[in-house]
């Protein structure tokens, strides 16, 4: 995707900052997993509602504790306020992550307010969260700081898309969301079925998840899970869409982690569902504070996916078609897009 120079400086930095892993007494530790997202609607031959988000994250190498990490210490007195998180039984990542999405109306032609129909609107942010996990269930607990509006640089990012394609301008973008600072709380807990102690040959894998995100963002509870079948299956918990609980990949490793094929290459075929409950959605109720283009939300939305993975020794690639049922009333039909995920641990 092609940002703006400001996006694009903003991403800079976040790598700069995340990337380089931390000094380990074991110089054959993992460095973390660098984790890169992209959705667009353009897989479905539309550019409307959903329209586009990407995304960066980084995790950290497993820890025994998160004082193990040094990004961790301006955190630490939050982290040790916070229960369940320091269980020795669990191995512990630390989460940071940057993205941006893009949300426009179908009729992107008129320059006036469409009343009925999707606000414009951006989001972009930065993520810090903790994971705690074991060979049979994981959970994350991340927070999404940001901005919606005009300083998302939404209309920015998409003019920069829209010319490499060809494509005109949507002309609306002066009816968007106003600024506004932004957050989301989000927790998640994935379980996996059944217990794989060699990931080597044909085997399938059910991961049911449950979570709950608070903001004036967005304010949802969701339940799902994950099927898949395949042969070399990663040690980890699935594949999911764009969100501060679900894409940040941090499979389980070292005395955790299932036994492996002398075959390093794998490929599996998922379908996954998740359905939310709806509290606020700012992308279509408007802005918190004063007056903005709304449409109000449907209280329960659901999203269906199919995809495909590759995996070789640390690295994945995986590709999915989603299908979201409507997300308001005036929606003249559900969405459809595509995600695609490369996930690498070094």
């Amino acid at each position: 995707m092609h940002l703006p120079k400001s996006s694009r400086a903003l991403a800079i930095l976040s790598l700069l900052t995340i990337a380089s892993p931390a000094t380990a007494a074991d110089p054959n530790a993992s460095g973390g997993t660098l984790g890169v997202y992209y959705e667009n609607d353009m897989f479905a031959g539309t550019d409307r509602y959903y329209t586009s988000g990407a995304k960066v994250s980084w995790s950290s190498p497993d820890l025994s504790q998160y004082s193990d990490s040094p990004y961790a210490s301006p955190f630490l007195p939050l982290f040790n306020l916070l229960p369940y998180i320091n269980e020795t039984s669990y191995q512990k990542n630390l989460v940071f992550g940057i993205g941006q999405n893009i949300y426009t109306p179908d009729n992107t032609e008129t320059y006036a307010l469409s009343g009925g129909d999707r606000p414009y609107a951006g989001w972009l942010y930065v993520g810090l969260g903790v994971v705690w996990k074991n060979e049979r269930v994981r959970n994350s607990l991340l927070l999404d700081i940001g901005v919606v509006g005009s300083y998302s640089y939404a209309q920015e990012s998409q003019r920069y898309v829209h010319d490499a394609r060809g494509f005109d301008h949507p002309n609306g973008w002066d009816n968007q969301l106003h600024n506004e600072v932004g957050f989301i709380l989000a927790y998640e807990r994935t379980w996996r079925f059944p217990h794989i102690v060699k990931r080597s040959g044909f085997d399938w894998e059910f991961m049911p998840h449950a979570g709950a995100a608070l903001g004036n963002v967005k304010t949802h509870a969701n339940l799902g899970a994950e099927l898949r079948f395949g042969l070399n299956l990663p040690d980890d918990f699935g594949t999911g869409v764009i969100g501060p609980a679900s894409s940040t990949s941090t499979p389980v490793d070292g005395s955790m982690g299932a036994s492996r094929s002398w075959f390093p290459l794998g490929m599996y075929v998922f379908a996954r569902m998740d359905g939310r409950a709806v509290g606020r959605n700012v992308f279509l109720d408007g802005n918190t504070f004063g007056d903005s283009h709304s449409v109000g939300h449907r209280l329960f939305v659901a999203d269906i996916s199919a995809g495909i993975a590759f995996n070789y020794k640390n690295t994945k690639l995986a590709y999915a078609f989603v299908y979201r049922t409507k997300e308001f009333d005036n929606q003249l039909e559900p969405q459809v897009f595509g995600t695609v995920s490369l996930n690498w641990t070094f």
